[in-house]
């Protein structure tokens, strides 16, 4: 008997265990995924609606603020940096976020489970949804919650896309409903890891003054990155300075890298908690190849002076020509060329390339190429640099608020450029006698295909890729030393995405002169004849001929033209030069015949023949139809009959006859001139739309591209190959779209942002 009821006992027991077991929730296994599947899409980054991010236990715990970061301002904000400007829950109360997790005072319920519910009760989407221009209430409370649902029944999360799963929500639910929410998660580090963070840890924190200067410079550059030390690790860590030298991180906050620290600092590498976001996804390696290069590049080799600690001051060092003049400029310029699309690339997923009136100041496509640093006369005659300095300078230096007579200041920048085309046109004329060549354009990291990068504008957002993608921009760039330091400072290194209007205003017209100095930069390889035409092309009307100053030099360049067709030949000559493979399918060559859309597709040449008649201009009615800024960036899934799959980037490139001014930027656009360009694989971080086609549809869908019609019954025949927001099966279809894109390079990988997705919800 007594066997028996210990038996019984054990039996009850476990099966309590059980019960208990399977009402557990761990944040890591089940709530994380969703929040990361369905929430983190638009509460991420700067631009998360209400400052809410989602990518992290803390963000979630942190909270929303109803202040707006990218508002005008006169005066410069604090900053609200996650994991940064504060560390305690109470502390981003004082800086006026609320929590959206705790519970009501007579319920269990919070703003975040109720806008859950408010989703389940009314799933349907109506009306149009643009979470970055919505007017949203940011609810701080139980009454203006209830309020703004009232006005708005149909505005519960997710914001505009389907309901979550009963499964996803009933996880939530359980858990938002707890007394506390406390996470499980354990931020694991390999030994490899953790050896190789002591290893560059030990070398940042050197006391020898080159190795400190040294550790600063690179500090200042690679500030933003994702750094990783492992291609199969899933980990990735970022650089900060901090109080310790060991142990805990404690982090001194500040506005600018350069920016000085009164106290003892130390370079520490900390590991991103945050889940990983494509649209501020910027990978650094580091490793044992990297360590050594550093070595070279700045410690074993003789400096142009005694090395010395460059004065912590914003007014001077936002000019990095000028501060670290006593690092041999080759060595600084090799520094950035080793990782020139990682640079690149900070220019473009920064926090200044947010936003229309940020991005107007560049073409839709563009080519970037650079200067050898062998024939960089920057690099090759120190002296260059020192009489320039002054003429060098970027408004940056004035901080995060400027004031009035400053921001006037750009003006004296356009004749600080003009002295420094001048003096820049005549050194070169000595050097180079017998002008540029072909010789003088760098080649790029071996197996890297990065000589040339490609740039592609989405309205508002931005990419950059290695190699020439598309066909013969309108424009392109050479870019050398001082204008590749200059780009990285202003855009990166000294702005302040919480600055005043008028620190903002200065970088984007700065930007104006640095875009036309290295569009300049190229014309220096055309025939001096030519130039003025050229240039002329891309500044349509008076006014922007008025602000677009252009210096030409009277050097001929060092290249055999045998046509006046100079810019193609001169094209066709780079590609041999540098051996860069032509786009298979948005470049056309010059006796290409147009192709017909064909009834039936058997392989992929044939899908990609059609794309590439359809990247003609003028040949593509659907882009001439559809111009906003919600038409820019599509992801196509071609379902194959075997079961496979093809994944094209559908990018819209919008023809501008001008990008020297700030404002009005519809009055500028032609879209006769625009141009599709189909890319395989994933192009940019925000998706204006999801489109999937069957390959026995191809016909009817290249068909709509070809010549669209903007009716209803075209419009009815578009709709069932794109996936509107208010599509029941959207999160199956996203959710395929970011495993591809995972599969397809788990390095570069990073959830997309649906910010931006196309804004108009159909229901039928």
């Amino acid at each position: 008997m007594y066997i028996f009821l210990l038996f019984f006992s054990l039996l009850i027991f476990s099966f309590k265990s059980l019960i208990f077991a399977s009402d557990k929730i761990s944040y890591t296994k089940d709530v994380k995924p969703i929040l990361d599947n369905r929430c983190v899409t638009c509460h991420s980054c700067y631009n998360s609606p209400c400052q809410l991010k989602l990518s992290s236990f803390e963000g979630l715990i942190r909270g929303a603020n109803k202040k707006d970061i990218y508002e005008n301002r006169l005066t410069a904000a604090e900053p609200t940096r996650l994991f940064v400007d504060a560390s305690r829950e109470e502390h981003w109360r004082e800086k006026e976020f609320f929590s959206v997790n705790k519970h009501f005072e007579d319920s269990n319920n919070s703003i975040m489970l109720e806008f859950l519910n408010q989703k389940q009760k009314k799933p349907t989407n109506i009306g149009k949804y643009s979470p970055e221009t919505d007017d949203l209430s940011c609810v701080k409370n139980e009454k203006e919650l209830k309020d703004y649902l009232k006005d708005n029944p149909h505005k519960g999360m997710p914001y505009g896309f389907p309901a979550l799963s009963e499964d996803e929500h009933k996880v939530l639910e359980k858990w938002l409903k707890k007394k506390t929410q406390t996470s499980d998660e354990k931020h694991l580090i390999s030994d490899f890891e953790k050896n190789q963070i002591e290893k560059f840890e030990n070398f940042f924190n050197k006391q020898e003054i080159k190795y400190q200067v040294t550790a600063r410079y690179i500090y200042e550059h690679i500030f933003l990155a994702h750094l990783y030390f492992d291609k199969n690790s899933n980990n990735f860590f970022e650089i900060v300075r901090s109080k310790t030298k060991t142990g805990k991180i404690e982090i001194i906050p500040t506005r600018f890298p350069y920016e000085k620290i009164e106290e003892d600092f130390f370079y520490r590498i900390r590991k991103i908690k945050s889940t990983i976001v494509h649209k501020t996804h910027m990978i650094y390696e580091l490793n044992d190849f990297k360590l050594n290069r550093y070595k070279e590049l700045f410690i074993n080799i003789p400096w142009v002076e005694k090395p010395y600690m460059p004065p912590f001051d914003t007014k001077i060092s936002a000019n990095a020509l000028k501060t670290f003049k006593q690092i041999p400029a080759k060595s600084r310029y090799e520094f950035l060329l080793d990782d020139i699309h990682y640079f690149i690339m900070n220019y473009i997923r920064g926090p200044v390339c947010k936003g229309q009136i940020a991005l107007n100041v560049i073409n839709d496509h563009f080519w970037v190429m650079f200067m050898d640093p062998n024939s960089d006369l920057a690099v090759k005659d120190s002296s260059y640099l020192n009489k320039n300095l002054k003429n060098l300078s970027i408004p940056n230096k004035y901080g995060e608020n400027p004031d009035l007579l400053e921001t006037f200041t750009i003006i004296k920048n356009y004749q600080q450029a003009e002295i420094y085309f001048n003096n820049k046109n005549k050194i070169y004329k000595k050097y180079y006698k017998d002008g540029l060549s072909l010789e003088n354009i760098w080649k790029g990291n071996k197996e890297k295909n990065d000589s040339i990068l490609t740039i592609y504008r989405h309205f508002d957002s931005a990419s950059v890729h290695k190699g020439a993608l598309g066909n013969t921009p309108k424009t392109l760039w050479l870019i050398d030393f001082p204008l590749l330091e200059r780009l990285y400072y202003s855009l990166v290194a000294g702005f302040d995405i919480f600055g005043s209007t008028s620190h903002q205003f200065l970088v984007r017209k700065h930007m104006d002169r640095l875009r036309i100095e290295g569009e300049t930069n190229f014309l220096e390889f055309l025939p001096k004849n030519s130039r003025r035409e050229y240039f002329n092309s891309w500044y349509k009307g008076w006014l922007a001929k008025h602000f677009a100053l252009y210096i030409p030099s009277n050097n001929e360049p060092n290249i055999e033209y045998s046509t006046e067709d100079y810019k193609d030949e001169f094209i066709d000559k780079l590609f041999k030069e540098l051996n860069i493979k032509k786009d298979k399918i948005n470049f056309i060559e010059k006796d290409y015949k147009n192709t017909k859309i064909l009834r039936k597709y058997k392989t992929k040449e044939e899908i990609e023949t059609s794309l590439k008649m359809l990247t003609l201009p003028n040949n593509s009615r659907f882009i001439q139809y559809h111009t906003d800024d919600k038409t820019n960036l599509a992801y196509i899934k071609i379902e194959l009959n075997n079961n496979e799959n093809l994944v094209y980037s559908m990018v819209i490139n919008r023809w501008h006859d001008n990008v020297a001014l700030m404002f009005n930027e519809d009055s500028r656009l032609n879209p006769k001139k625009d141009r599709i360009n189909f890319i395989e694989g994933f192009v940019g971080s925000y998706p204006n739309i999801f489109i999937k086609v069957k390959q026995d549809d191809l016909n009817e869908f290249f068909n709509l591209i070809y010549d669209y019609q903007d009716s209803k019954k075209q419009k009815k025949k578009l709709s069932k190959f794109i996936i509107n927001r208010a599509n029941p099966d959207f999160w199956e279809d996203y959710d395929w779209f970011t495993n591809q894109f995972k599969k397809q390079n788990k390095l570069q990988f990073g959830l997309f942002d649906l910010n931006r997705y196309y804004d108009k919800a159909i229901n039928d």
